[in-house]
């Protein structure tokens, strides 16, 4: 039996994501409603002051210092169990709420911040695990992904309870206190469920602890690596955005008046922000990268909070609606991709040690941050008198500083694999890039064949130049429909660019898709393509050689025409893809020449009917003739006779063949083909001055030998003979 190492397989991580996912959702229902909104309204009922109110906002960040002693404490427990047990816990420590009916004042104000810390230790402990969890349900090439998707759906499902939250609070006969505590009484329920999706996920990580690598060293240790330390700094300054976003909500509850249902629809809002951010970035983060995106995300924010540092809180609630909108759709954007970055930076050793680690600084900041974010708001509310400032200007001074530093920071942060900011906002403003972006997108993301087919198309016939650099990647996929489908379409939707990696495929010899390539490059008269093309016409490979002559004739190139015929005239005959490019090279290099006089022949007769219907009608279709002689043929195939009869019909404005349209009808009818022969001879004959291809058409005809005539020879001589006559012998 083979041994299976911590990392799942492939089915194993599908499975994983199904119940992580799932987790995910009951958890965002469980959050909304234990989490801080309700906590603050609970803390405000009560009286609470600025600076216990920043201590909420940070309160799920701070106690993450007690992290410090989790490796060891769990070291070699299952990763999901860690956080299955840790999220049972965090659901009973909620209950403690349903004391305060029972409380007053400061009472009230202290069991409220007791029991959310103790919420937010045992939340602590299962984020510490659900960072590890998302690496190992993904891969580099899914993470973002995986990321993005996790928080759309956490928010998605936060904003049904948050709506219903909003519902709640807005019934009149129920009090402020009342509703809070059975949306707590919920949260405890969708808590409870959320854990159980943690246990059933196959897991075989569990807790590491290498000896000896204390925090402190693998602090030091990692911030000596440039890469890395601007990963954690981008982190940790996103978190610190979204800690003092978190005061917007005590800011529009005290002093722009908002009631506790309007606070809610305010949360409802924001989390729309958040969804929304995360389905409009999620399909660009593992393709673009997450630096052209952090750095102008950076200006803006710093922007947005200068607007909340000088509101006035006087505005009414639709602009503060607006204003919390944008800034929440900012900031969740600043804080997935950081979290992308990060994920991506946590080594597979000492995965939990090192998240640990983050959490254990980032609990330090945030008690710097929470404590700041009160005490500002209570200096620039009572201390200074700073024109322009509100009451909470200098918490929210503080926030537009870190987003300076955050741009600062992104400018000299090199990201491997990402775009340029110029071809990342360049697509961003272009509606043609932002399709073929789209498609790009809803390609990779497993479709039917029918609609890949459709993206495909879509796809090669875009002018965005996003799709010559997915065409590439696709080009280095040994087998795939989709490299077959596009390079054919690059014969028609021209792309130059591209010409190097269809030489490069043309020339590979055991390419799977090395014919579609050498067709493709007969739209692009290039020197490098002529010389590619010569190449291949002495490949050894005789539907190689063929298709390489064909689209050296649609290029222009005439050099090679002898040789072509030489092939054709002496190759054996028979192989119909082969023959076909053949003819369509010669034509191609001579319209008009000497190869013609073969078109009639004992060797293309011996083939059988399709074959000869094939090399009539695609020399026909070259010439571009009318009637369509394949769909004569096809009147033919269906009833014998017919399509003859329609060939009559259609050369009847000529007297000669309108009076010899019963001779010549019977005479088929009679399989006397050798007498439709001769009649197309005399006339023939009779014409004076043929030209251009008239003349080794004629000549093909009038040296056919007799005794190989049969009705698909007969139907062409017949077709071809008119339209020499029609054309006054000049075709």
């Amino acid at each position: 039996m083979i041994k299976k190492t911590k990392y799942l397989s492939q089915k194993e991580r599908e499975t994983a994501r199904k119940y992580y996912y799932r987790f995910v959702r009951a958890n965002g229902i469980g959050f909304s409603f234990l989490g801080n909104t309700t906590v603050y309204l609970l803390a405000i009922l009560y009286g609470a002051g600025n600076i216990e109110l920043g201590y909420i906002s940070a309160a799920h960040y701070i106690t993450g210092g007690l992290l410090i002693f989790y490796p060891l404490l769990f070291r070699g427990r299952s990763n999901s169990r860690v956080g299955y047990v840790a999220w049972q816990l965090r659901g009973l420590v909620s209950l403690a709420y349903l004391l305060l009916p029972f409380l007053h004042g400061r009472t009230a104000v202290t069991l409220i911040l007791v029991t959310y810390t103790l919420f937010c230790i045992t939340r602590t402990i299962g984020v510490a695990v659900q960072q590890t969890i998302q690496k190992m349900v993904s891969t580099s090439r899914t993470r973002g992904e995986v990321v993005m998707t996790a928080s759309t759906n956490f928010n998605s499902y936060a904003l049904v309870s948050r709506f219903f939250s909003y519902v709640l609070t807005s019934l009149h006969f129920l009090s402020d206190l009342a509703g809070i505590l059975i949306l707590q009484v919920l949260g405890v329920i969708a808590n409870t469920a959320a854990s159980f999706n943690l246990k059933k996920m196959p897991n075989r990580e569990v807790v590491d602890y290498i000896k000896g690598e204390h925090m402190g060293r693998l602090l030091i240790n990692t911030f000596k690596k440039k890469r890395e330390r601007t990963i954690l700094l981008l982190r940790w300054s996103a978190i610190s955005i979204e800690i003092l976003v978190g005061m917007t909500i005590p800011f529009i509850r005290q002093y722009a008046g908002f009631t506790a249902p309007q606070v809610f629809m305010y949360t409802i809002i924001i989390t729309i922000a958040s969804v929304t951010a995360a389905l409009i970035i999620r399909p660009f983060a593992d393709r673009m990268g997450s630096r052209p995106f952090i750095l102008p995300a950076g200006i803006t924010a710093a922007i947005l909070f200068f607007t909340w540092m000088t509101v006035s809180p006087g505005q009414s609630s639709e602009f503060f609606y607006i204003l919390g909108f944008v800034t929440v759709f900012v900031q969740n954007i600043l804080s997935l991709l950081s979290a992308r970055l990060f994920i991506q930076s946590i080594p597979d050793e000492g995965s939990v040690s090192y998240t640990s680690m983050d959490v254990v600084v980032t609990s330090v900041l945030a008690l710097v941050l929470g404590f700041a974010a009160g005490g500002l708001a209570d200096l620039s509310a009572t201390a200074l008198d700073i024109p322009l400032l509100n009451v909470y200007g200098l918490t929210f001074a503080l926030a537009m500083a870190v987003c300076i530093f955050i741009t600062i920071a992104a400018a000299g942060f090199y990201e491997k694999g990402s775009a340029t900011m110029k071809k990342t906002w360049t697509m961003l403003f272009s509606i043609e890039h932002m399709r073929t972006f789209r498609d790009i997108s809803r390609l990779s993301s497993g479709s039917s064949n029918l609609k890949r087919k459709t993206l495909i198309l879509s796809l090669a016939y875009t002018g965005s130049s996003l799709a010559n650099e997915e065409i590439r990647q696709m080009f280095k996929n040994p087998v795939s429909a989709e490299k077959s489908d596009i390079m054919k379409t690059l014969f028609e939707r021209k792309r130059p660019e591209l010409v190097p990696d269809l030489i490069s495929e043309a020339l590979e010899k055991h390419s799977l898709y090395r014919q579609e390539a050498i067709f493709a490059l007969g739209a692009y008269p290039d020197p490098n393509v002529e010389k590619a093309l010569m190449e291949l016409l002495e490949d050894e490979d005789g539907l190689t050689a063929s298709n390489a002559a064909k689209s050296l004739g649609r290029i222009g190139h005439t050099a090679s025409q002898d040789k072509v015929y030489h092939r054709y005239l002496n190759g054996k005959r028979g192989n119909m893809h082969r023959d076909l490019n053949y003819l369509i090279a010669l034509y191609n290099m001579a319209p008009a020449g000497e190869w013609l006089e073969s078109l009639f022949s004992p060797e293309i007769s011996s083939e059988g009917k399709t074959y000869e219907q094939n090399i009539y009608t695609l020399l026909a279709r070259q010439m571009d003739l009318s009637p369509p002689l394949g769909w004569i043929y096809q009147m033919n195939n269906t009833e014998n006779g017919e399509g003859l009869q329609i060939l009559l019909d259609e050369t009847r404005e000529m007297d000669i063949f309108f009076r010899a349209h019963d001779f010549l009808r019977d005479s088929y009818e009679k399989e006397d083909y050798g007498a439709v022969w001769s009649w197309c001879r005399e006339q023939l004959m009779e014409s004076e001055d043929l030209k251009g291809a008239a003349r080794p058409l004629a000549r093909s005809i009038m040296n056919f030998e007799s005794g190989n005539e049969n009705p698909e020879n007969s139907i062409g001589a017949l077709y071809y003979t008119y339209q020499i006559l029609s054309k006054g012998g000049a075709l």
